[in-house]
């Protein structure tokens, strides 16, 4: 049995019963996967990743009558988990600047080879990035999403998605070189 067939059947037994062990079930599978993606895009804050989790938790179980099953739920869940954060950042007046922001990249990712670095390191170049960057680097290069699927979820077009992208991984690899040049 696929993924796709057991959470379809188990959102429709939370749909028809409300069934919570039906809920639980779709919880677990998918959380941990919703807050890796929350805790980068909310820039290894881990309250407002938890916040983002919730919010989106919150939102799927109200929207999961709609859910049609065109995508995998793990990428209705991430896009709804961007969205909210993209709300937020709204709402506190950051814009997401999609043009000049730096995208990271992570050993073993779709990005492309890094020199030496320790993961504490990529993950604190990572954070640094600016939203939209970061937005692109961690959907497209760390959670695998395609380039079409970035621009559905943060609302631009594909060629914005790739040439964010290039810039993020060039920005990336500026601050990985500039905290290794520090360290000597």
């Amino acid at each position: 049995m696929s993924g796709s067939d057991a959470d379809g059947r188990l959102i429709a037994r939370f749909l028809e019963r409300r069934d919570e062990g039906a809920f639980d079930a779709l919880y677990d599978r998918h959380t941990p996967r919703v807050y890796g993606l929350a805790l980068r895009l909310a820039g290894g804050a881990e309250a407002d990743a938890r916040d983002l989790v919730q919010e989106t938790w919150v939102r799927a179980v109200n929207g999961l009558g709609r859910f049609r099953g065109d995508a995998r739920l793990s990428s209705w869940l991430c896009a709804i988990c961007t969205n909210v954060w993209r709300e937020g950042l709204r709402r506190t007046r950051r814009e997401v600047d999609l043009e000049g922001a730096p995208e990271p990249v992570a050993p073993g990712s779709r990005l492309g080879a890094l020199p030496p670095h320790e993961p504490v390191d990529v993950r604190r170049a990572l954070d640094g990035l600016a939203p939209g960057y970061r937005a692109v680097v961690v959907l497209y290069g760390v959670y695998g999403f395609s380039h079409a699927e970035v621009a559905d979820m943060l609302g631009i077009s594909e060629g914005t998605s790739k040439s964010q992208l290039l810039r993020g991984r060039r920005a990336l690899l500026r601050a990985l070189n500039d905290e290794q040049g520090d360290e000597s």
